[in-house]
């Protein structure tokens, strides 16, 4: 009787370890801090890497557009002409307007 009752549980071992193994991988895997949690995080992480990247380009130009109007007239001139639409004295200034549209 006693060998018996050894074999079942010898075999009940058997099914809750594997249970236990597979309840643990699929805990690691989709639990709230898992690997899938883990792969978002690292696919955010690289996403601002760029962002930043791209940031840093832009900062880098604009301190360049900086240093040249703070050193060069001809660049604020032309920044004056572009952004505001000055005109030097003596300067003509033609705009074409298109005829109305028929209907």
């Amino acid at each position: 009787m006693n060998k018996k009752l050894t074999v079942k549980n010898g075999k009940w071992h058997l099914v809750l370890w594997p249970l236990l193994v597979l309840g643990s991988v699929l805990l690691i895997i989709w639990s709230p801090n898992g690997l899938l949690h883990l792969r978002q995080l690292h696919l955010e992480h690289q996403e601002l890497i760029q962002k930043n990247h791209a940031l840093e380009k832009e900062n880098h130009l604009l301190y360049e557009e900086i240093g040249q109007l703070r050193s060069d007239p001809a660049a604020i001139e032309h920044l004056a002409r572009q952004e505001l639409g000055l005109v030097k004295d003596g300067e003509l200034i033609f705009q074409f307007v298109s005829p109305p549209s028929e209907k």
